[in-house]
């Protein structure tokens, strides 16, 4: 698999008053300081009771991405999943529910998958770059000029090319280009 994609990982996470959150699905509610990126570690957890849930939210693993938060109901009255809203007497989603909370991580999931032929051709463009630089450092180093160097890459004069380049063919190793 892509490691695009391998980095994401959806689930839903409980949302209580204080600003702590918890994964829904543990087998016991344990809370800890809510963040977004990643699954609450067990380390700093504080007990907390189903009851105390007052809303959840669709998180990732990919560092960043969260859904938008649904709040609880405990009347069935109050159900209105359109304004993201739902019933939940025990502050425990169901499997419909939970369903419906993760439905933004698919989207997202979807996004994600859009996104590889961006990447990879991010990853080709980086790679040929680097390419690129060794190249020049190596002719330069075997005496070609700035203006052989300009003629083949197309660039204006030999400055401009020695100004593209001139820095990361004096001397740095390869682990230390920095790529525009």
């Amino acid at each position: 698999m892509n490691s695009l994609l391998e980095n994401h990982r959806g689930w839903v996470a409980d949302i209580f008053t204080d600003g702590l959150s918890a994964r829904s699905d543990a087998p016991s509610l344990r809370a800890t300081v809510a963040n977004d990126a990643r699954p609450p570690a067990s380390a700093d957890s504080h007990p907390r009771r189903p009851e105390e849930v007052i809303g959840w939210r669709a998180l990732c693993s990919c560092d960043g991405w969260h859904g938008r938060t649904w709040l609880r109901a405990d009347l069935a009255a109050d159900h209105a999943p359109s304004a993201r809203v739902l019933h939940c007497s025990t502050g425990r989603l169901d499997a419909d529910l939970t369903r419906l909370v993760l439905a933004e991580w698919d989207y997202h999931q979807l996004e994600m998958q859009a996104l590889v032929p961006v990447r990879l051709a991010f990853e080709d463009t980086a790679s040929a770059q680097r390419r690129l630089v060794e190249a020049v450092r190596f002719v330069r180093a075997s005496g070609a000029s700035w203006e052989a160097v300009a003629r083949v890459i197309s660039a204006p004069s030999a400055e401009a090319a020695e100004s593209r380049f001139s820095t990361w063919t004096q001397g740095h190793g390869a682990a230390e280009l920095r790529i525009p």
